[in-house]
């Protein structure tokens, strides 16, 4: 198997040769499928934060997108709240020939790219604010930013293959993005959820009215979250018409020090068949640092490969690989060298992405070193531990000569929910495997009267695999 030292020179050698554009690197890169969009990706991806967001030079921020699609990494994220994050990828879009009328447009290169953003907006349209930012302004911002010229005009043939509603944070905000979805077709309401609008124009259709010239802008469309796995969860619960075809989710070394993603809203996300993104690997740099919030300024970025004495950041980037579910990885890059890879941010970043993944006793060790080098209290920005929470009082039905016991699922702690045992009295009547619950309606089991009687009945989450 070829080692990661070898894989820093063969991506030194590549950027050194100026690869031609369209052509992968002189390796054969792992892809992973990104869910059920049925698209090959890069298990890591160029994130758009860092110094694409605070550039201390444009020229060297341009040189970090053009650098990552040279060694093959193909999914690059940005977002309409990164600064100049987008108009970054538009500069080095150009350079790369991959905005539509470029004269020279290279149409291969494009279509093996994944180009996503994100809008912070939770509504579509809102007629009590009419200048206020929708989701549908900020995907054509994105749009004339990267493949436009800043001011609004948009080049036939420009689209994103994903376009994101960026950090749910509430279930308010899950009812906003929703809200009218429902009433596509018929008579708009004053007010139109983020998610009926961009679904119009991912379909190129008007149910709308938002959508008039039937522009097809989106390949698919995601969610992202760094604070609440339950919040996520009822997002991707809500959406009977799988309108949502990724999740992009905080996953690191530190996860199960808090309410774990890894064991709540990705199976459920893995379940429905979405693609899964995982995101804040460095915590934006506060493993190492300790900081405690996103980096404000170029200053506080960090322009090296790991730090001194600390955890291997080649392990941070294969941990969030090993959880079932992830196809790729995406981390914010300050630095590229293209005589030393080893100082490469990128080339490191990458090669450790396509590296073996993690057992689940390396796992282990990863969260060790992590604790004992740089703490547990790293992930501001995820929600505190609550342990391991049962489902609230089932719903019990009778039905002949049956009970249908309903249940809505429980919250696993810091090991995966396995199973659920299902009581009558003091009596457990069943022990079944865990199934993440996918849809709003909750998950059931039909007994036979006689073994539930009119002894009340709970359901309890279990780490235990049933015995049989």
């Amino acid at each position: 198997m070829i080692t990661r030292r070898q894989l820093l020179g063969i991506f030194g050698a590549a950027a050194l040769a100026g690869r031609a554009r369209s052509a992968p690197p002189p390796t054969a890169l792992a892809h992973r499928t990104l869910g059920r969009t049925g698209r090959w990706v890069t298990p890591f991806g160029l994130g758009g934060q860092a110094a694409l967001q605070f550039p201390t030079s444009e020229e060297e921020s341009v040189d970090i997108i053009v650098r990552a699609i040279e060694l093959g990494i193909n999914y690059l994220d940005t977002a309409n709240a990164y600064g100049p994050s987008q108009s970054l990828y538009g500069r080095a879009f150009w350079k790369l020939r991959i905005t539509p009328g470029h004269p020279d447009y290279d149409a291969a290169l494009r279509e093996r790219l994944f180009i996503t953003s994100k809008t912070g907006q939770r509504y579509a349209y809102d007629r009590s604010r009419p200048q206020a930012a929708t989701a549908v302004s900020d995907l054509k911002r994105a749009l004339t930013q990267m493949f436009g010229d800043g001011q609004g005009w948009i080049p036939d043939g420009a689209y994103l293959d994903l376009f994101q509603i960026h950090n749910l944070t509430t279930e308010e905000q899950v009812e906003q993005i929703y809200e009218a979805l429902e009433l596509r077709g018929g008579k708009m309401p004053d007010r139109i959820g983020a998610l009926a609008g961009l679904l119009d124009y991912r379909d190129g259709t008007n149910f709308t009215g938002l959508n008039p010239e039937y522009r097809r802008f989106i390949r698919h469309n995601g969610i992202t979250g760094h604070l609440s796995s339950p919040v996520l969860m009822k997002a991707i619960q809500r959406d009977e018409l799988n309108i949502l075809d990724t999740l992009l989710v905080a996953l690191n070394a530190n996860d199960r020090q808090y309410l774990s993603h890894q064991y709540n809203v990705i199976p459920v996300a893995r379940a429905k068949g979405m693609g899964i993104i995982a995101m804040k690997v460095f915590c934006a740099g506060g493993i190492y640092t300790g900081m405690q919030r996103q980096p404000r300024e170029a200053s506080e970025l960090i322009r090296t490969v790991g730090v001194p004495g600390g955890v291997d950041s080649a392990d941070l980037i294969r941990y969030p690989l090993s959880v079932p579910g992830v196809a790729v990885v995406i981390a914010g890059v300050s630095r590229v060298d293209r005589e030393r890879p080893e100082n490469d941010q990128l080339a490191c970043n990458l090669a450790a992405a396509v590296m073996d993944v993690p057992s689940e006793a390396e796992r282990r060790r990863i969260e060790s070193a992590v604790a004992e080098r740089h703490g547990t209290r790293t992930n501001y920005f995820q929600e505190a531990s609550r342990g391991l929470v049962h489902p609230p009082p089932p719903q019990v039905e009778q039905d002949g000569d049956r009970v249908w016991i309903r249940w809505t699922t429980g919250l696993a702690g810091n090991e995966p929910i396995r199973s659920y045992k299902i009581y009558s009295g003091q009596d457990l009547r069943a022990w079944i495997p865990f199934r993440p619950q996918t849809t709003t309606a909750p998950l059931s089991l039909p007994l036979p009267s006689y073994m539930v009687g009119d002894d009340p009945v709970r359901v309890e989450a279990s780490t235990e695999l049933p015995p049989w």
